[in-house]
């Protein structure tokens, strides 16, 4: 059995969506063992992961004594540090592998990252992210064969799940569309006003109902606004651990997100997603597939990039995803949603 350590350490986003690189892992070797090691924050995420034997935990600040003896218990044959950042580069370096692998000095997020790997390997930026970790193993294993990016439901108990169907049954018109409006970034997310028409426009034209997903108290009174104008189609939905919510959008019809984690998570499962963007590249962060689809709002300052705005956490507008009227949103959407609306048996 081959063994490989994963070294991803966050962030939340981040760690979504390298969660394909498991299958594909699984899919090249019969007999594999792969252990994954995180920032201690995000243990319990990579732990319900079905697919990793074991999640190391790393605190620099409080435990660093216990991380390194965490990270030195056992040699692995592989290590892919899907990181690249100083940090990374730090725990790469000191844990026990016969063969270290990273993204090389023009490709990692901090050059130094490089110097503890022994197979630097550069994966070009403009590659949407799922494909930019898979390219990485593929480029390293001379792998030339079509690649196809399988997910693997999270771990979930008998009780979450009936929590999950009782959810759903509260909600009988159909589509069921999950929306999740809110980012960690301000400059990614549109204003609760547009949101609310863009969905009172969906209601009529689809008699939709919704459930409305926060992650913090500023989302939250964001999506209470939405509730108020979608009375008897909506709910309020609590914040939820990762494996629930990801079950629980397994299940609806549709998913509304901008560019946060709530987008990355759809992409491990089946459910179609209409995405806002604004300074970030829906080529770079989309999920893949015609079943997503993502509209961009432009740059009224003309700022060009690849994956993200330079601006992204100091534009004072934020003008490229907030410009966007409900009209242009529903009009997009409709052009997309419509024909997939009348061949589905809802």
């Amino acid at each position: 059995m081959i063994s490989i350590l994963i070294v991803k350490t966050s962030s939340l986003g981040d760690i979504i969506q390298t969660f394909h690189v498991l299958e594909y892992l699984h899919q090249r070797f019969s007999a594999v063992s792969i252990d994954w090691a995180v920032a201690k924050e995000w243990e319990s995420i990579v732990s319900a992961h079905p697919l990793v034997q074991r999640v190391i935990p790393l605190d620099l600040k409080s435990d660093f004594a216990g991380s390194l003896r965490r990270l030195r218990e056992k040699k692995y044959d592989l290590l892919f540090d899907l990181q690249g950042n100083c940090k990374s580069g730090l725990f790469s370096m000191l844990a026990r592998s016969k063969k270290k692998v990273g993204f090389g000095f023009r490709t990692a997020r901090e050059w130094p990252a490089a110097l503890a790997v022994h197979t630097r390997i550069e994966v070009s930026r403009e590659l949407n992210i799922r494909l930019f970790n898979l390219e990485l193993f593929r480029r390293f294993f001379n792998d030339t064969d079509p690649v196809e990016i399988k997910t693997t439901p999270l771990s979930v108990t008998a009780e979450e799940r009936e929590f999950v169907q009782n959810l759903l049954s509260k909600l009988s018109r159909r589509p069921r569309i999950m929306v999740c409006p809110g980012s960690k970034w301000q400059n990614k997310q549109t204003s609760s006003d547009t949101m609310k028409a863009f969905l009172l426009k969906i209601a009529k034209e689809f008699d939709s109902s919704f459930l409305l997903m926060w992650g913090s108290f500023q989302e939250k009174e964001y999506c209470q606004v939405l509730q108020a104008a979608l009375p008897g189609r909506s709910l309020l939905i609590d914040k939820l651990p990762l494996p629930v919510w990801q079950n629980l959008m397994g299940q609806v019809d549709l998913l509304i997100a901008v560019d946060s984690s709530a987008l990355h998570l759809s992409a491990t499962t089946k459910t179609p997603s209409f995405s806002l963007f604004g300074p970030t590249s829906p080529t770079v962060f989309k999920p893949l597939g015609k079943s997503h689809f993502a509209l961009q709002g432009p740059c009224p300052y003309k700022q060009a990039f690849i994956k993200q705005c330079p601006r992204l956490r100091t534009c004072p507008t934020g003008a490229c995803i907030k410009n966007i009227s409900a009209d242009e949103m529903f009009e997009a959407f409709q052009g997309w949603w419509a024909p997939i609306f009348e061949k589905s048996a809802f």
